[in-house]
C-alpha cells in the first residue's frame, strides 16, 4: 500500500477477494471448452429457476433478446452481444441478483469463448438454425414454467455447442463427450 509522504508498505492480503479468472483463460481451444462446461452447469440451473420465477415482463425481455439475436444473425453478424443479453435475461428471470453478478464476472470470458463458437457456427446454416432452435426451446420451456425442460434445453444447448466445435474440426471430443455419444 502506498501512502503519500510515507512510502510503500506491505500489507496482508484482503480477507475477501473478488472472483477472478486467469486472463490467460481463453488462450487455448481447450479453455473455450472449459468455459462451455462451466456455463452449462450454471446456465442449466438458471434456466430451471427462471422457469419457476419469470414474470410476464421478464418473459417479454427474453423474447426481445431472442429477436435481437435473430436480427443480428440475419444481418450477417455473429450476434455475440445479443446472445449474451439473452443469457443475462435468463439470469434476471431467476429473481436472484447473484446470478447476474456472477454472469457479469464471467461475461468477458464467455464473450471470447462465444466469439470462437459463433464464428464457426456462422459458417454453416444448419449450425445457425440449430442454435436458433435451441434458444427457442429454452425460452419455450421457461415460458411454460417447466423447470425440468428448461434445464434440459439449456444443458443441451451447451453440449451441442461443444459438438458443433468437434464437427467443425476445431477441437477433439472431450472424454465426457465421448461417453455421452
Amino acid at each position: 500500500r502506498s501512502r503519500q509522504g510515507s512510502g510503500v508498505f506491505a500489507t496482508a492480503p484482503p480477507a475477501h477477494r473478488a472472483l477472478a479468472f486467469d486472463p490467460k483463460l481463453l488462450e487455448s481451444l481447450d479453455a473455450v471448452v472449459q468455459m462451455v462446461e462451466l456455463r452449462r452447469v450454471i446456465e442449466g440451473e438458471m434456466a430451471a429457476l427462471a422457469a419457476q420465477r419469470a414474470t410476464p415482463a421478464q418473459l417479454a425481455e427474453l423474447r426481445r433478446a431472442l429477436a435481437a439475436i435473430d436480427a443480428a444473425t440475419d444481418a450477417g453478424q455473429l450476434g455475440v452481444e445479443e446472445d449474451l443479453a439473452f443469457h443475462r435475461a435468463i439470469g434476471g428471470a431467476t429473481g436472484n441478483p447473484q446470478f447476474l453478478r456472477l454472469l457479469g464476472v464471467l461475461e468477458s470470458y464467455a464473450r471470447d469463448a462465444m466469439t470462437v463458437t459463433k464464428g464457426y457456427e456462422s459458417m454453416r446454416i444448419d449450425f445457425m438454425e440449430q442454435v436458433r432452435s435451441e434458444h427457442r426451446a429454452i425460452l419455450a420451456a421457461i415460458a411454460a414454467g417447466d423447470g425440468t425442460a428448461a434445464r434440459r434445453a439449456a444443458i443441451r444447448h451447451h453440449h451441442n455447442g461443444e459438438k458443433r466445435l468437434v464437427t467443425s474440426g476445431v477441437i477433439r471430443p472431450s472424454k465426457a463427450a465421448r461417453t455421452r455419444t
